[in-house]
């Protein structure tokens, strides 16, 4: 209507001269008027159409920080510092290899790019040793290879790294990545959690008024404990947020796979009511391509995270991939059940145990079914524990231990019945990328290893 529209303008008019004048003005004075400014937009354009129409499917890309870290010493590491070099080899990597015509369209800068403090005009900017052209030089990069560019930063005074971040800084910093041609924005926690609330939502309505297009990538309920039924998913989709990263950090070794694997078996029939096309559950990057774990493992990461709808980040390095790596990550079959424009995310239908059975529904009626073969269930793994032992200054992939599932391999069941499926079925091989013929009443995957499994789609005849 009108009066929304002149009150549109007026909220933009405020927020921008809160931003100039913000040396000036309280903190508090500050936060009321990005509340205020988003009330009025949600008011005047409901939750869903105040945001963006971004990632319809779940996002697809590179991200830094699995493997590189916050490691800032170039002398030390020339090839895995945190510079302009690492994002823009990395992505003339991915546009060669096929990984960008694949959809792993966007590489994410993660922490530590920034400088110590803010220039003289209070922005945001980058570290100008190992990012010479600043931000805006590696984004026209990556842009040039056909590629997004996704950047970091948090919502606390400094992020986890203890780099300056944009808390109280919402609409200027929004407005300096959309100048720079940030197409993603990652936004941590790391400080303190009774902001969060406030400043996520801040965020979310400053990148609404930058005048670009920015998927709104929410760490917030990473934040908020292990019981999901109690994080605030319907105000994260309200203020835009297009993904979120739910619980604990993924770390380099198949304890930590498990675990995040549980915990959405544990929590995937909550979880799923939140996840569709616009706003994604985020169990964190891939771990597929690093030494820490086997090819077989790798596989399940990729069956499992699809079936969930997940986004697919590699945490790798792009640059150095095995041939067998590349096979898994490029795998189209995998590819389309995670991108399945349906957008329902699957569920462990089977009791958690041993062998699992997770299926997910698919827009052709087809379903999407991985045989996960788990092996040992006894082991007990502490995330913040291991997450502290974790240096953040080196490279991760120097001198990563690999757990090697020594156990029996296992033929695992699944029944039609169980994913709504009457009569004969084709059964596809997503690995083998070939039928394997029709069935009646359920099909048995076979020879699983542990650790392994076998993913399928199966269509009803």
């Amino acid at each position: 209507c009108c009066c929304c529209c002149c009150l549109g303008f007026l909220v933009k008019k405020l927020l921008l001269t809160v931003t100039v004048m913000r040396s000036s003005l309280s903190s508090t004075f500050v936060v009321a008027a990005l509340l205020c400014a988003t009330i009025v937009l949600f008011q005047c354009n409901g939750a869903e159409a105040s945001r963006n129409s971004l990632s319809k499917t779940p996002p697809m890309g590179w991200m830094s920080w699995e493997i590189f870290r916050c490691t800032i010493d170039c002398t030390k590491y020339p090839d895995s510092c945190i510079n302009a070099d690492l994002y823009q080899t990395t992505a003339a990597a991915m546009a060669k290899d096929g990984f960008v015509a694949a959809g792993y369209d966007t590489i994410h800068i993660d922490d530590c790019w920034e400088a110590d403090s803010r220039d003289a005009s209070d922005a945001i900017v980058a570290n100008s040793t190992r990012f010479p052209n600043g931000m805006k030089g590696v984004a026209d990069f990556v842009h040039s290879q056909g590629m997004k560019f996704g950047l970091y930063t948090a919502e606390s005074p400094t992020t986890c790294g203890g780099h300056i971040a944009s808390s109280l800084y919402e609409v200027q910093d929004a407005k300096t990545f959309a100048e720079w041609g940030v197409d993603y924005l990652k936004v941590d926690g790391c400080g303190p959690g009774d902001y969060y609330s406030t400043g996520y939502t801040a965020m979310g309505t400053a990148l609404q008024i930058s005048g670009r297009d920015i998927v709104f990538s929410c760490s917030w309920p990473a934040y908020l404990g292990s019981n999901e039924t109690t994080k605030p998913f319907q105000q994260m989709v309200a203020i835009g947020c297009n993904l979120w990263r739910n619980w604990a950090d993924i770390q380099c070794n198949w304890n930590s796979l498990v675990s995040i694997i549980d915990h959405w078996g544990d929590y995937g029939a909550f979880l799923k009511q939140y996840a569709a096309p616009g706003h994604w559950n985020d169990p964190d990057m891939l771990l597929i391509g690093n030494p820490c774990i086997t090819d077989d493992q790798a596989r399940t990461q990729m069956a499992i995270w699809s079936i969930n709808a997940a986004p697919l980040i590699m945490g790798n390095d792009a640059r150095n991939m095995t041939s067998s790596t590349k096979a898994i990550l490029l795998n189209r079959d995998a590819i389309a059940v995670n991108q399945d424009k349906l957008g329902e995310q699957g569920l462990r239908i089977t009791p958690k145990g041993a062998q699992e059975v997770w299926a997910r529904n698919l827009s052709d009626s087809s379903v999407a079914v991985a045989l996960f073969n788990k092996g040992s269930t006894d082991v007990e793994y502490d995330a913040e524990k291991d997450k502290a032992s974790v240096p953040t200054n080196r490279p991760l992939h120097i001198s990563e231990p690999v757990h090697v599932n020594d156990g029996a391999a296992a033929s695992i069941t699944v029944s039609f019945s169980s994913i709504g499926i009457t009569g004969n079925a084709e059964v596809y091989d997503i690995w083998a990328q070939k039928s394997v013929g029709t069935f009646t009443g359920s099909y048995t995957a076979t020879n699983i290893p542990e650790g392994g499994t076998a993913f399928v789609r199966i269509t009803p005849q």
